[in-house]
């Protein structure tokens, strides 16, 4: 049992040591999925899941005067040739079929009633790809924020997903001459009306969290450099944020493009076309942000995500910084601390505390990670004497 402290936590390791794994693990817990992995069955070490591996994830989380014990189990099901299998199909080991449990102080719960039990906010060097990714990245990131603070957003967001493969699928049967272009009327209607919910909520968070994120840019740069935010909507050009508005523009993109939706066999507008235009002084980050510039567009959204769900819930989310120090410069790293060290909790893993000032690391916990053990520092900056014996002598 690893017992993390309120505060900033500090996990210090080589590379591959399993620093990530951790962070990852609290984060499993509060979301139900990986902030990396495809599937699920990524989860399970690749050479387990070929004999039906399993994967366990559980802690002891203290929320206010509740305590929470979240445990979540991953089984992979081989096939009966030995392959695993993928939603019940036979497949190769780039899928399998797993079974996912999730219990909460004992009792069994969906993915969809665990989100928003537990708020967590991550960052991680893949983040950069906010900026210079795809508009899918940029949507995730709200779509992982409001549905930690409002479960119809998550109910909607995943009916929507639900009625745009029914649409998608009737779109190529119009195309192949199997169904009439009235049936799409039903869908249209229904994924306008869950549509519209999702997009006006993402206004909503859109609109609070860029002031934040501007500032927070501001300060980390130490320059004037202005971070705008900037919500577009596939369905119309124009910026909407009233719901009645919202549909009404949605209804009109859908039969405007109904030819090519029907040409292409897929849904051309709709909040899952949608992207969050990032801008420096005006300018397109995507386009002309240097790396350096990208990371710290990216910490500013993250840690302005922290403070929007602190502020919607009454509750701190648990701050997960991996690997965020090695980048920054000292004047950035500093501020980058003072901003986590404001957060109830914050766990931040790097190879190299030299980067972390004296006074901050003195006044945090300190662990060291190697091959997936995770051990307490003593105050004078050691492990303790059994976990240094077990290491092998090694010049890696």
């Amino acid at each position: 049992m690893l017992d993390l402290k309120h505060g900033l936590s500090f996990f210090q390791g080589g590379n591959g040591q399993g620093k990530s794994n951790l962070l990852e693990a609290i984060y499993v817990l509060a979301i139900a999925k990986s902030p990396h992995a495809s599937s699920d069955r990524e989860m399970v070490r690749w050479e387990s899941a070929k004999e039906g591996g399993h994967a366990q994830v559980g802690a002891i989380f203290r929320r206010d005067n509740e305590r929470l014990k979240i445990q979540l189990d991953i089984q992979c099901l081989p096939g009966p040739s030995g392959e695993v299998q993928q939603n019940g199909r036979q497949s190769n080991l780039e899928g399998s079929t797993v079974q996912k449990r999730i219990r909460v102080n004992g009792l069994p719960r969906l993915a969809s009633e665990l989100v928003g039990e537990i708020n967590a906010v991550m960052f991680s060097a893949q983040d950069i790809q906010m900026v210079h990714g795809s508009p899918w990245v940029r949507r995730k990131y709200l779509d992982v924020l409001l549905s930690q603070l409002d479960h119809n957003y998550l109910r909607s967001l995943q009916k929507y997903q639900k009625i745009l493969y029914q649409r998608n699928h009737l779109l190529r049967s119009i195309r192949e001459g199997r169904a009439q272009e009235d049936e799409l009327e039903f869908w249209d209607s229904e994924l306008v009306a869950e549509g519209e919910y999702i997009v006006s909520r993402r206004y909503q968070a859109i609109q609070a969290i860029s002031g934040a994120a501007r500032s927070l840019n501001s300060e980390l740069t130490g320059s004037g450099e202005v971070l705008d935010m900037i919500y577009k909507p596939s369905a119309g050009d124009k910026e909407v944020d009233e719901v009645e508005r919202i549909a009404a523009a949605f209804k009109r993109a859908l039969e405007a493009q109904r030819r090519r939706e029907v040409n292409q066999g897929i849904t051309l507008s709709g909040p899952h076309r949608d992207d969050i235009q990032l801008l420096i002084d005006g300018m397109d980050a995507g386009l002309y942000a240097s790396r350096g510039q990208a990371r710290t567009i990216a910490l500013s959204m993250k840690l302005a995500e922290a403070s929007y769900l602190a502020q919607q819930r009454g509750q701190e989310p648990i701050l997960l910084l991996d690997d965020v120090l090695s980048e920054l410069d000292a004047a950035r790293r500093d501020c980058v601390l003072a901003k986590a060290s404001q957060f109830q909790q914050c766990l931040v893993t790097t190879t190299d505390m030299d980067l972390v000032g004296d006074a901050v690391a003195f006044s945090a916990s300190r662990f060291v990670v190697y091959h997936g053990r995770v051990e307490p520092l003593s105050a004078g900056g050691a492990p303790n004497k059994a976990f240094t014996d077990s290491k092998p002598d090694s010049g890696g």
